[in-house]
Order: structure tokens, then C-alpha cells, then sequence
């Protein structure tokens, strides 16, 4: 009887502490990257799973909307590979941050469902900014074009 009781307790604990489960956070630190390694991490993060350090790589007036629309990153992103970002070029959006470039990502993607863009070869243009001069890099504007 020990030795079952034995065999199951160390089956549960094998089980257990197996693995780390999809979606967890990463220890990366968002501060000290470049604008070209946020959306790297971001779309590195999405393709993983790691939703929490894709929505800490958003600004946060914009992390909400990219959360719940239906055809986000978030919710609808099946698989992403390929991936590439291009250095970043001093283009602003909205001139209103420290500090504002964009920078280009292309992608292969497939969907959950399609509702904004077939599955296949992406292009997104992404605007990254800096709200103050020692603040982080966010990612403030995801499109598909310029």
C-alpha cells in the first residue's frame, strides 16, 4: 500500500511541475528596448501566447481597444511566423509624445476567422513613442498602412 501511495504522489508531482502554461508572462525588460524590439517582442509575444507582455508592450490608451476588438492580435492571430521589423524611421503620427518613429513588421499569418484580412503574407505599420524623454518605448498605433 506505501508503495502506491508512494508511486501516485510522485506521479502527481511530476504532472504537476511539468511545463509552463501557454499565455504566462515573460521577464523581459520592456524598458531598455528599442523601438524595433517592442514590436518584435510584441509580435513574438502574440505568436506565443504571452498576452501579458503583448499588452505591456501597448500604449495604454490603446491596450483596451486592441484587447476587445474581434479581429485583434489577441483574439483572432491562430498561428504567426516569419516574422521581420525593419529599423525604425523618423515618421510621426500624431505628434503629441517626447518622442515618435514607425516601424514596419511583416509577417505570415493565419486566422481564426477572417474578418479584416485573409490569412497569408501580412504587412503592418507600427507607431512606437515615447510619452517623455525616460519613458519606455510603447507601441501607440498598429495599421496597414502608412
Amino acid at each position: 500500500m506505501k508503495k502506491l501511495l508512494w508511486l501516485v504522489l510522485l506521479i502527481m508531482t511530476v504532472v504537476s511541475g511539468c511545463g509552463t502554461p501557454r499565455g504566462t508572462a515573460t521577464t523581459i525588460d520592456l524598458s531598455k528596448l528599442t523601438p524595433s524590439q517592442v514590436v518584435e517582442t510584441y509580435y513574438k509575444s502574440i505568436a506565443s501566447s504571452d498576452y501579458s507582455t503583448a499588452k505591456a508592450c501597448l500604449a495604454d490608451d490603446i491596450g483596451q481597444q486592441y484587447l476587445s476588438a474581434p479581429d485583434s492580435d489577441f483574439k483572432n492571430i491562430k498561428q504567426l511566423t516569419n516574422l521581420k521589423v525593419s529599423s525604425p524611421a523618423p515618421i510621426k503620427l500624431y505628434g503629441k509624445n517626447y518622442e515618435e518613429v514607425q516601424v514596419v513588421a511583416e509577417y505570415v499569418a493565419e486566422f481564426k476567422k477572417v474578418i479584416t484580412s485573409n490569412s497569408g503574407k501580412q504587412t503592418r505599420f507600427i507607431y512606437v513613442g515615447k510619452k517623455e524623454k525616460d519613458s519606455p518605448w510603447k507601441i501607440i498605433s498598429i495599421g496597414t498602412g502608412p
